[in-house]
């Protein structure tokens, strides 16, 4: 008998979970390429950091909201084209 074993990011993953745990993973990328493009980004005025939240019902409607000020908005969409 073959035994087949689903692993995502070493843990491994019952067959009947994989589409959520896939998604979750999906996330966590999409999050953390995010903060990566935005980790210097900083409103010139008051060197506060953007607040970016992430809307959507699923990975392919994804929308962002981003909080700051007009300059700051203007460095973040800069960032993420």
């Amino acid at each position: 008998m073959v035994k087949v074993e689903f692993k995502l990011n070493g843990r491994t993953v019952r067959p009947n979970d994989i589409a959520n745990q896939l998604e979750k993973a999906m996330l966590k990328q999409v999050q953390d390429g995010i903060a990566q493009k935005l980790r210097n980004v900083r409103d010139p005025e008051t060197g506060a950091a953007p607040t970016v939240k992430v809307v959507g019902r699923s990975l392919d409607n994804l929308s962002f909201e981003v909080a700051g000020s007009p300059a700051l908005i203007e460095e973040v969409k800069r960032r993420l084209r």
